[in-house]
């Protein structure tokens, strides 16, 4: 993966929300069945055995995000790329070599794991929220073919645990300013996921009613989940479109099914004439949201990704045949899934609303 060099915000910090109502509860039957009149007072009406009918789920959803004062957000992301398939084709000649590469590609598995902590403190003005975060915890293993899995060597992971930000969240949890404070640069960075880490969870905006069935829809631009070094490619990245749509609202729990898409980003146009690049896929997941303190509580996104190369093929060395070599075409699909648990605990005092 290709990321920003400073690590930003990912967390989402949001607060109270409460439901909107609609429809009344079903009655019970208008006359009660012969069971139910068993036992019945002597001259009084039937008693029904049928019991309070079940309470009627919401139908709307008052979606109110805002950040919470004087709380520690713990919240564990994992990212997980699977390269699960690569297929070309390509001149006889050049069998070979395009055979070796796609299959180191193939089969090879990388897993981020982040830990965030986030303490919040007073509110300040219009509503912000100042913050300090840490990351104490983070992980990366390789799997290459089904092997064992490894971990890189070097600084990289007590370079991430050492970071620390101090900042400013808006009135929805979103982050206003951020600043590092503590650790230092490391080139690896930039191989790691951290754009699609900090989207782990939505934006979060203005309150607004959702019906049950209704949502929203977000989209950003990021980095391709793994690099293509083939020329005029370098800098492609890719578009990802979010649709939440609300699917239930239980007792103080929101869920949300989530569809998500890729698509090419054209802002990040090819470089190279004579060479393509098609971006596809995404898949279903879910999102759960805490009404009444308006946390994101989970998010869970399965998705595949399908990346489609043509490229104009260089002459080999020593090959006469291959003065005029023409072009190949290379097929990838990536599994990928972005998982995140999150927890938001006061500090000290009771909790608000």
């Amino acid at each position: 993966l290709r990321g920003v060099a400073a690590v930003t915000a990912i967390l989402l910090l949001a607060a109270g929300a409460a439901f909107s109502r609609s429809g009344d509860a079903p009655g019970v039957p208008e006359s009660p069945s012969p069971s139910s009149k068993k036992g019945a007072p002597s001259g009084g009406p039937a008693v029904s055995t049928l019991g309070a009918p079940a309470p009627v789920p919401p139908s709307a959803l008052r979606f109110a995000p805002r950040a919470r004062r004087l709380t520690t957000y713990t919240n564990v992301v994992r990212l997980e790329i699977t390269t699960r398939d690569v297929t070309f084709e390509a001149p006889p000649a050049y069998q070979q070599s395009f055979a070796f590469w796609s299959g180191r590609m193939k089969g090879e598995t990388k897993i981020e794991l982040f830990e965030f902590q986030t303490l919040t403190q007073e509110r300040a003005g219009e509503g912000t929220v100042p913050f300090k975060r840490t990351l104490p915890r983070f992980q990366v293993e390789l799997q290459k073919q089904g092997g064992p899995p490894q971990e890189p060597y070097g600084t990289l992971q007590s370079d991430v645990t050492s970071l620390a930000w101090e900042g400013t969240l808006d009135a929805f949890g979103n982050v206003k300013e951020i600043h590092r404070v503590a650790g230092k640069e490391n080139p690896e960075f930039a191989d790691l996921g951290l754009e699609q880490i900090e989207s782990v969870f939505p934006r979060a905006g203005e309150p607004k009613e959702i019906p049950v069935g209704a949502g929203f829809t977000e989209s950003g631009r990021f980095p391709l989940p793994t690099p293509l070094h083939i020329k005029g490619l370098e800098k492609v990245g890719m578009v990802m479109t979010r649709e939440y749509r609300l699917r239930d609202v239980k007792g103080e729990v929101a869920t949300f099914d989530v569809t998500v898409s890729y698509a090419n980003d054209p802002a990040t146009p090819v470089t190279a004439p004579g060479t393509t690049c098609v971006i596809a896929g995404g898949g279903k997941g879910e999102l759960v949201f805490e009404t009444r303190r308006g946390v994101f509580l989970s998010s869970r996104l399965p998705t595949t990704m399908t990346i489609d190369i043509k490229a104009p093929l260089r002459p080999l060395p020593d090959k006469p045949e291959t003065a005029t070599p023409g072009a190949a075409t290379t097929h990838m699909t990536i599994d990928l899934l972005l998982s995140a648990e999150q927890t938001a605990k006061r500090v000290w005092g009771e909790e608000e609303d």
